[in-house]
């Protein structure tokens, strides 16, 4: 690879979705129901109607669908966050939007004030009716995406390791959090898990999933004072390819490689740039936890925060991600040989 041309390793989820452990018995549970709830800001609607978000916020951008059977409302304008809605209730809402309320935290708040003044437990115990479901939080989690419990709600919150600041907020409600299984886990009695969707359904989560990590890039980039980026079907498109081909090899970050250097693919679209670099990623849910994993992964995060990217392209292919970014205002004018 030459010096303008930036091809990271496929960024793998931490977490091995759908393989949570059964236990015989638990131990005495020693964080009970949790702390209070909040009883301000953007959390006190999730567990609600999903009328009441709307009363507050007007109807969403656009409505997407989830591997999870819930439906993603999206709001672009300000305030932007994401909410998730099942069976006309709020089962989660995230947002990296510093204008957005996420009390009793604030977007871009110190860390070491979080660890100050809120308790940080390793193991977070969830019971719903009899069943028990134990997330154990690793040292990275604990220092990138805290698990917070309190009364019938969760808050996972997404830390950039670099700045040491919040960087995005996701509260959830306990039902939701088991099915995402997003840290190691352990159960005690029946395990919750989503249906898996139908190919028709998994095509346009994909598509769903392309345009929120376009868009939570773009936020984040903005944060970091960075010029946002332009989408570039060409680039979405040789994106797509990839993913796809990714998954059709069971690429792993463990194994040889075994697709087409990124270079190569670039040259063979017919694109030609000052620099580019790509992004991939697999078995993450979602695209909030594939961005943050990005963003905390130092050689990934140099080129989703690279200043000299102006154009972009996502391509999602059943938890493969990949996104192609590049440096050359004419790029996407360059025509492809038949």
């Amino acid at each position: 690879m030459n010096d303008n041309i930036s091809e990271n390793k496929p960024l793998e989820s931490p977490v091995q979705h759908g393989s949570p452990i059964a236990v015989p018995e638990k131990g005495q549970l020693i964080d009970g129901d949790g702390m209070p709830r909040p009883t301000e800001g953007i959390s006190i609607y999730v567990g609600g109607k999903s009328e009441k978000l709307e009363e507050a916020f007007g109807k969403p951008t656009r409505v997407e669908p989830s591997s999870f059977q819930y439906e993603w409302w999206i709001y672009t304008e300000e305030p932007r966050f994401m909410a998730s809605v099942l069976k006309g209730k709020v089962n989660q809402i995230y947002t990296a939007d510093t204008t957005v309320d996420v009390s009793p935290f604030t977007i871009r708040q110190d860390v070491e004030e979080i660890h100050r003044f809120t308790p940080i437990e390793s193991e977070i115990n969830v019971t719903i009716k009899d069943n028990i479901y134990t997330f154990s939080l690793n040292s990275e989690d604990i220092k990138n995406r805290i698990l917070i419990p309190y009364q019938n709600l969760y808050v996972q919150l997404y830390i950039d390791q670099v700045d040491g600041q919040l960087e995005g907020v996701r509260f959830i409600s306990p039902n939701t959090l088991v099915k995402h299984q997003p840290y190691d886990m352990t159960y005690l009695g029946e395990i919750i898990e989503a249906p898996k969707p139908s190919s028709t359904v998994q095509t346009e989560v994909d598509r769903s999933m392309e345009r929120q990590t376009l868009e939570l890039t773009n936020q984040i980039r903005e944060e970091h004072n960075l010029p946002v980026l332009e989408e570039s079907e060409k680039l979405a498109t040789l994106s797509w390819e990839h993913s796809q081909e990714m998954i059709f090899q069971k690429y792993s970050s463990h194994a040889e490689r075994t697709t087409e250097l990124f270079s190569n693919r670039l040259k063979a679209a017919g694109i030609t740039s000052a620099k580019a670099g790509e992004n991939t990623a697999f078995n993450y849910i979602d695209a909030i936890e594939t961005v943050h994993g990005w963003l905390n992964s130092p050689k990934h995060r140099d080129v989703l925060l690279n200043p000299s990217f102006t154009h972009t392209g996502v391509g999602v292919y059943n938890k493969y991600y990949t996104q192609s970014f590049i440096a050359h205002n004419k790029t996407i004018e360059t025509t492809e040989e038949d």
